[in-house]
């Protein structure tokens, strides 16, 4: 996004090289629910099971399960995040804590007297359905370096007319014209052994507000609809630097060069969810919802780049740096769920269901720039996902209630580079209190991830692997 950004923004022929428009569109696009802790305690599996305002993100007719009005209030998801890296043969490690406020809801029954429609129900709050707190560190070696990359888009410009990172580079001097030229360069740094040095740190959240309106039909068929409005904060932070193992190898005395590069995005979209919950006999329920795809409209996306040469006399050149905003619209893919349910007697539940998205359905827009090569880009890159979830509760008392779940999800990736992998599995235990009026659950999530990250073009693959530990708490009351 940032190439294409800087390319439009700036009417050039070089941009920034940190990261590409189908990248963005698919972090976008990727959902990872939060909630209640009963929700995640349960590997939020509820889509069939129903009566939770977590699972109104999922399946809308989770709403007709409610016989009473409900409020609930997550104020503690604390997680804490180790991610491991292999970058040019050589592994990194980071971690990260963090602390999110991940759920807020209010449901509304009503019933209706004299008639096979039991309750009508309006729900409103929010829900977490994406978390972008993470931090990575990536070091290695290798004769391959990013001006390496910007070398052939700055050959056949006039040094005078170079701009985004070519012109950086120049007026750094990691690109310098050769003897009797001036639209041709060389790098001091163009097959020289480099120690490459990278800490990426992402923060912001995707949180989704939900109007949802369902209906009970003589506790058999259940069914609802829900707006969602997802607002996007996002922030990227990328420190990435390449020194020289001999410094002698270099020319101009540079030893090294820094870049530190910042993007920011916000926005907000709509979507429309459907569901069905249909209950065939007292231990079973079925469920099944769709999505439509989310639009977000005019996605704000503001990037600046700084660039550093150091000398080996120990004095820094003169910082030079680039600002660009810019403005796009993104069209997620569609969702499709099913599920099932199975009741014990109403003392417990064992549920399971299933997530398709299709990666490759989604698509960048702008008014002045048609994106067809960064479309073409996710359609060839990134595939289908599956997700399976299974959860169970038990009533252990009348009050007292113990929950699991499992989650897997498969790698979005199509199969043509073995090093791109974004799979997770999700494994979850909780406990609740429950009384006629209030209840509190909490809940423990143990997430391990693998994801992909390339730096710049034709850089090497940076493979991430992470695990975090999540803690979750909910209160709430019934009246």
């Amino acid at each position: 996004m940032k190439r294409i950004i800087t390319s439009i923004a700036m009417l050039c022929l070089f941009g920034a090289i940190f990261a590409q428009g189908d990248y963005e569109a698919f972090r976008f696009s990727q959902i990872e629910y939060q909630g209640t802790a009963r929700y995640m305690g349960a590997g939020g599996a509820f889509s069939a099971t129903g009566g939770e305002f977590s699972a109104l993100s999922v399946n809308p007719a989770a709403i007709g399960l409610y016989k009473r009005h409900e409020a609930t209030f997550t104020p503690l998801s604390l997680a804490f995040t180790n991610n491991n890296s292999l970058y040019y043969g050589t592994s990194g490690y980071s971690q990260k804590a963090k602390y999110t406020v991940p759920q807020c809801g209010l449901v509304i029954t009503n019933h209706i007297e004299n008639s096979n429609w039991n309750y009508w129900h309006f729900g409103f709050g929010y829900n977490r359905i994406m978390d972008y707190n993470n931090t990575f560190r990536a070091t290695g070696s290798t004769d391959f370096s990013m001006v390496d990359v910007i070398l052939p888009r700055a050959n056949g410009t006039v040094y005078s007319a170079l701009t985004g990172d070519a012109s950086l580079a120049f007026s750094t001097w990691l690109i310098d014209t050769v003897s009797g030229t001036n639209n041709l360069y060389r790098s001091p740094f163009s097959d020289a052994e480099l120690n490459h040095d990278a800490l990426v740190k992402t923060s912001g959240a995707m949180d989704e507000i939900s109007f949802t309106f369902g209906g009970n039909y003589n506790d058999k068929l259940f069914l609802g609809g829900s707006i969602g409005v997802p607002v996007l904060s996002y922030k990227e932070v990328i420190s990435y630097a390449e020194s020289a193992t001999d410094s002698a190898t270099l020319a101009k005395g540079i030893a090294s060069f820094q870049t530190n590069s910042t993007q920011q995005n916000s926005s907000a979209g709509i979507n429309l969810k459907l569901g069905v919950i249909y209950q065939p006999v007292s231990f079973l329920r079925l469920g099944a919802s769709f999505q439509t795809p989310s639009y977000f409209w005019k996605i704000k996306d503001s990037y600046r780049r700084d660039m550093i040469s150091y000398y080996t006399n120990g004095k820094d050149s003169d910082t030079w740096s680039y600002d660009n905003n810019y403005r796009f619209s993104l069209t997620t893919p569609l969702k499709f769920n099913v599920s099932a349910a199975f009741l014990i007697q109403k003392r417990a539940f064992f549920s399971a269901e299933y997530d398709f998205i299709d990666y490759s359905m989604a698509k960048l827009y702008a008014d002045d720039y048609a994106f067809n090569s960064e479309n073409e880009a996710i359609d060839n890159k990134y595939g289908i996902c599956h997700t399976l979830k299974v959860g169970a509760e038990v009533n252990v008392t009348s009050k007292f209630l113990l929950r699991a779940g499992y989650n897997y999800k498969t790698s979005p990736y199509k199969n043509f580079d073995s090093k791109y992998d974004a799979s997770a599995h999700y494994g979850s235990v909780g406990v609740g209190i429950r009384t006629q009026y209030v209840f509190f659950d909490m809940a423990y999530v143990l997430k391990y991830s693998k994801d992909s990250f390339r730096l710049y073009e034709n850089d090497d693959v940076i493979s991430t692997r992470g695990l975090s530990h999540r803690i979750v708490a909910t209160i709430g009351c019934k009246f």
